[in-house]
């Protein structure tokens, strides 16, 4: 079988690694657990306007985000980076990059480079069999600079890759780490980047 789209991405995300983890990897790591509490404004860009309006009400919200994904808190960004790699893992799967597009920065390197892959083989009749993963050990740290680094442990399931409806590959199950920055911009979080290692 050919080597699929899942493996260019690790790799391509690997080497991405060095721009994003090079932006606070001396960060402590800590657990969302604690009591959710209000990000700084001061350190975040948002106008009156865009802070007035309920956050259901909001372009570019999914409808089936949850509801601590739409909270300006460390808790949310958490909430928010695990639900839209969940959102990748279900693009990949039925190959609408649709929700992909209104969760990432359009200044997003990898989550430009994933909705341009998932795209291209929605085209040639290529989707994957199964959103393939789960999340654990999902935590969140302010960074210097703006937002939040969101890190997750993830797992990736065995699955096959099909063309119009016949397997046509095969993707080896993996375990890795992802780590975003997540940031507040107009009214909702977004996707500024990710790596895996």
């Amino acid at each position: 079988m050919r080597p699929t789209r899942g493996a260019a991405i690790l790799a391509t995300a690997a080497v991405l690694i060095g721009g994003l983890t090079a932006c606070g990897e001396d960060e402590p790591t800590e657990p969302t657990s604690t009591t959710a509490s209000p990000i700084d404004k001061g350190t975040e860009s948002e106008s009156p306007s865009e802070s007035s309006s309920a956050s259901d009400d909001r372009d570019g919200v999914p409808e089936d985000m949850p509801a601590e994904a739409k909270e300006q808190t460390k808790e949310g960004a958490a909430a928010f980076g695990e639900y839209y790699y969940l959102q990748f893992g279900e693009a990949d799967h039925i190959g609408d990059t649709t929700k992909l597009e209104k969760l990432s920065l359009p200044s997003c390197p990898p989550c430009a480079q994933a909705i341009k892959d998932i795209d291209a083989d929605a085209k040639k009749g290529l989707t994957r069999s199964a959103d393939p993963y789960t999340v654990t050990n999902l935590q969140a740290t302010k960074r210097p600079d703006k937002g939040f680094k969101v890190s997750m442990d993830v797992e990736a399931k065995a699955h096959h890759v099909y063309k119009d409806g016949e397997v046509f590959a095969d993707v080896e199950a993996a375990n890795y780490t992802l780590t975003e920055h997540v940031v507040w911009q107009h009214g909702r979080w977004q996707i500024a980047d990710w790596v895996i290692s």
